[in-house]
C-alpha cells in the first residue's frame, strides 16, 4: 500500500481526533485546518509508513512537530497566549481515557448483539489469546466452523464501528 492511501485512511479515521489535538493546543485563533494540512504534507514526504504499528499516535506526534514549527516561527508577544504544556498532557490524558471508555462501552454493545457462539469464539480468540484450535477445542467446534465464525465476527465489528465515523 502507498503513503497516499495510507495517509488517506488514516484522515478518514482520525482527522477528528487531529482537529481537536491541535485546537486544544492553542489558545490564539489560528487556521487549525492549515496546520493539519501541513501536518499531512509532512507524512507524505515520509519515505515508508507501512511499518507504523500506532498510526493515530504517529499522526499526533507528527502533529506536534507542526505546531511546535509553528511556534517557533511566531513573534515573542504570541508565546504569552499559548497554553500550559503540562495542562494540555493532563487534559489530553483524560480526552484518551474517555475515548477508550467510549470505544470499549461501544464494543461491549456491539459484542452483545453478535450470536452467542460468534462472541464466544471472539471472545476466546481476542481477550483470551486462544488459537484457533484451542477455541476449536474449547467450545467442541471444528476449525472450519472457528474460521467461520471469526470472519462473520470481523465483519460485524468492521461494519459497526464504520457505521459510527
Amino acid at each position: 500500500m502507498s503513503n497516499p492511501s495510507l495517509i488517506d485512511g488514516w484522515r478518514k479515521h482520525w482527522n477528528r481526533s487531529l482537529l481537536l489535538f491541535l485546537r486544544r493546543r492553542m489558545r490564539i485563533s489560528v487556521d487549525i485546518e492549515d496546520l493539519a494540512q501541513e501536518t499531512y504534507m509532512r507524512l507524505l514526504r515520509t519515505p515508508n509508513l507501512v511499518g507504523v504499528q500506532n498510526p493515530q499516535a504517529y499522526l499526533l506526534k507528527v502533529a506536534g512537530h507542526v505546531l511546535h514549527d509553528w511556534r517557533e516561527r511566531q513573534p515573542a508577544e504570541d508565546s504569552l497566549t499559548l497554553v500550559d504544556e503540562n495542562q494540555l498532557v493532563d487534559q489530553c490524558d483524560l480526552e484518551c481515557d474517555l475515548d477508550a471508555q467510549l470505544t470499549q462501552a461501544r464494543l461491549e454493545q456491539i459484542l452483545a448483539e453478535i450470536p452467542a457462539v460468534t462472541r464466544a469464539v471472539l471472545i476466546l480468540r481476542f481477550r483470551d489469546g486462544m488459537g484457533r484450535k484451542a477455541v476449536s477445542q474449547q467450545l467442541a467446534l471444528t476449525d472450519r466452523q472457528v474460521r467461520r465464525h471469526l470472519v462473520k465476527g470481523y465483519e460485524y465489528l468492521r461494519g459497526s464501528f464504520t457505521e459510527l465515523k
